[in-house]
């Protein structure tokens, strides 16, 4: 070996030496770091319960789905909802059950299409009880708690395809606002 590649071989040898120092050693003024971590549970379901509904979308997210601001609260079973009126476009509406996930909404295994939305898995459910103007997206926090979303068009209507547009679009609107 040449002397060349042995000053290289000393000095990566040196620089690894150092570097495992470097990363096991504490020093006195060291201390230790919180991890944040999400919500579970109890936690989660309060921390669900807590958020207004009408906050989940905004204004301008309101408008972008062609929908009237501001949206009017009321309460249905568990959940606290939001609708939102719109024209043509149809209406959309959000409801969160701090205490009820998918499995407890009632609806037909058949019915029942998985998704994902932003982190959270999700399912849209297309003409419930058969009414092909409606869909709805519900959106999973937790197996106990959850985010209904739910879009129509005039009773009229047969478009279901522009229901589940508008509930996924609103669904993935919604859910970067979920803890």
């Amino acid at each position: 070996m040449n002397r060349a590649t042995t000053r290289f071989l000393i000095g990566c040898a040196t620089g690894l030496a150092l570097l495992a120092t470097a990363c096991t050693s504490s020093s006195p003024e060291s201390a230790p770091t919180a991890v944040a971590t999400a919500p579970s549970g109890d936690d989660l379901n309060r921390a669900l319960a807590d958020l207004p509904p009408c906050e989940l979308l905004t204004s301008d997210e309101v408008g972008r789905l062609g929908l009237e601001y501001p949206g009017v609260e009321d309460r249905s079973g568990d959940a606290d909802v939001c609708s939102w009126r719109g024209g043509a476009s149809g209406q959309a509406s959000a409801g969160i059950h701090p205490s009820q996930g998918l499995d407890g909404l009632g609806y037909r295994s058949d019915q029942v299409k998985p998704t994902k939305i932003g982190k959270y898995e999700a399912a849209r459910v297309e003409a419930p009880q058969d009414a092909a103007h409606a869909c709805h997206v519900v959106i999973e926090t937790s197996a106990s708690s959850s985010v209904q979303v739910i879009a129509t068009g005039e009773a009229t209507s047969t478009d279901t395809a522009a229901a589940c547009a508008l509930a996924t679009e609103a669904a993935e609107l919604i859910a970067p606002k979920l803890p």
